[in-house]
Order: structure tokens, then sequence, then C-alpha cells
């Protein structure tokens, strides 16, 4: 993957950044970043990416950078580094570039940053070969019986988790409330969620995915330990209003990204404003 080069301004900032339970954090100093770096590759599309390559020297860790877990895969061109405590995303390391561009800051962990006014640059890694192959589901299908149907199956990158989404017809129809929300959690981890109801999913695993709680504790963000794509949201019984929203202990939310032949170009994707809803997310000291 070619790295990106941001049109620069003369005033040079500083960005903070950090994973969203503070185990990572890391700062930088460079010019404004006008645009993000967005790749349709299997990994950058499922975890939602937004790449920014800081200059020569200019990366400084504060901690953390021993506590990330790295992924890679097919041809191991690149360090896909993420927190293995919350599943946040972080960074990526080519193997090949020379030194100072060899690091990737994925923009959705900076403060103070924009993600849904930053205009993008796309890359077609999706078209480079070997040619990703996900894994096939092979759990149970989901109990929901839903007339003229359609099933989505996919999962996480290492195929480690897998899972089926059962609706009523295609997801363009309309029938699953589709959402890219900005609150801490979601716009870092770079999910696009819809919210079945529980019967209309089928989760399997052969490594127990691993399970993030913060703030209000009211839902599992639920993530794969070995690649670190977030898949799916388990909600806690009686940890929320359920006199206003009687279905919440009802549903899993699911992340999209994670599923095959989803058909984004005609899919509505609403944006969720959550951000300035409930407990202010404060950066972890």
């Amino acid at each position: 993957m070619a790295e990106s080069t941001s049109t620069a301004s003369p005033k040079i900032r500083n960005y903070n950044g950090n994973c969203h339970c503070g185990a990572v954090k890391f700062t930088f100093n460079g010019p404004k970043i006008l645009t993000a770096f967005e790749c349709n590759c299997s990994i950058c599309f499922k975890k939602g990416y937004k790449h920014f390559f800081p200059g020569p020297g200019d990366l400084t860790n504060i901690r953390g950078e021993d506590v990330l877990k790295d992924y890679e895969f097919a041809g191991k061109t690149m360090l896909h580094r993420f927190c293995p405590t919350c599943g946040t995303p972080v960074m990526g390391k080519k193997h090949s570039a020379p030194p100072g561009r060899d690091i990737s800051i994925n923009i959705r962990t900076l403060n103070d940053v924009d993600i849904w006014a930053l205009p993008v640059k796309k890359f077609d890694g999706k078209s480079i070969e070997p040619y990703y192959q996900p894994t096939p589901f092979t759990g149970p299908d989901p109990t929901a019986d839903i007339e003229n149907s359609k099933t989505y199956t996919g999962g996480c990158h290492c195929g480690n988790v897998t899972m089926a989404l059962n609706t009523q017809g295609p997801l363009p129809c309309g029938h699953e409330y589709i959402q890219e929300c900005d609150c801490s959690i979601c716009m870092r981890n770079g999910t696009i969620l819809a919210y079945p109801k529980t019967a209309q999913v089928s989760i399997s695993f052969k490594e127990a995915p691993r399970v993030y709680l913060f703030g209000r504790m009211f839902q599992e963000h639920t993530f794969c330990g070995i690649c670190g794509v977030s898949v799916y949201l388990k909600r806690i019984p009686g940890s929320y209003d359920t006199a206003n929203y009687p279905d919440w202990e009802r549903k899993t939310p699911v992340n999209l990204r994670c599923l095959e032949e989803v058909e984004w170009e005609k899919a509505e994707v609403k944006k969720g404003d959550w951000k300035t809803k409930g407990v202010e997310y404060v950066v972890p000291a």
C-alpha cells in the first residue's frame, strides 16, 4: 500500500492520539491534516482505517507501544497494530518503507479531528493480489423466521469469528437501521452498525473474542483478539432504560463492515450524533 501525502499547510501543530482505554498514547507535530488516506483492502475496510503518514522523526510515543498487538496476513508487507484491551486500531507499520515513512497513524485515534468533515483520497488496495478470501460461515443459521429473507455472512479478518445476519430482503430495502456513530468508541473502531433482533444473528468463533466495557457499562464491544476487528455488540440486561427503549435487550448490533457482499452503493448509512449524548468521553490519564 502506497503512502499518502496530505496537502500541507505551513503552520505546524501538535496532535495527540490514544486508544479508547488509554493504554496507548502518542503525539506528533506536523502540518494541519487536510485529507485522509482511505484504502478499500480487506483489513483497512473492516477496520474503517483513516490513514495519515507523519513525517520522519515527528512521531513520539508517550506510552504503550509495547502493549500493541500486531496482526499481518497474506504477503505480510504491513503490521496492523491494535490495542488488545479496547480493540482500537492504532497504526500500521510497513516493512519495506524507509524510516519516517513507514508508520501510518489511524486518524480516528486523534483528538479534535472531525473525521466526517475530512476529505479522503482513495486507494484501490482490494485489487492487489493475493486477493482476500473470507472464511466461510459454518455455524448454525439464525433462528428468525423472516419472509422473503436474505442472509449475509462474514466475520473478522482472520476468520476466528464468523457470523450470519438474516434480514428481510437486501439491506438497501431499508428494513434494518444502518448507522455510523460518532461516539468515542464507534468512531475509533470505524464501525457501521445495523441493529437486528438477536434471533436474526448467529455468531460462531474458534477462540473466544475479546470484550471491552466502559462508561455506563450497558453493552459489550466485542472484537477479535487475533486481528482486532470489531464484530458485534452485546447488550447487558437491566443496564438501560427499557421503558423508553423496549427492544434494547432483544437486539444484537453487528458491524456490517464484517459482512461480505453488502450492497454499499445502495445502502443508506445514517450519521448518528451520539458524541454529545450521555457521559462525555475523557481521555484516560
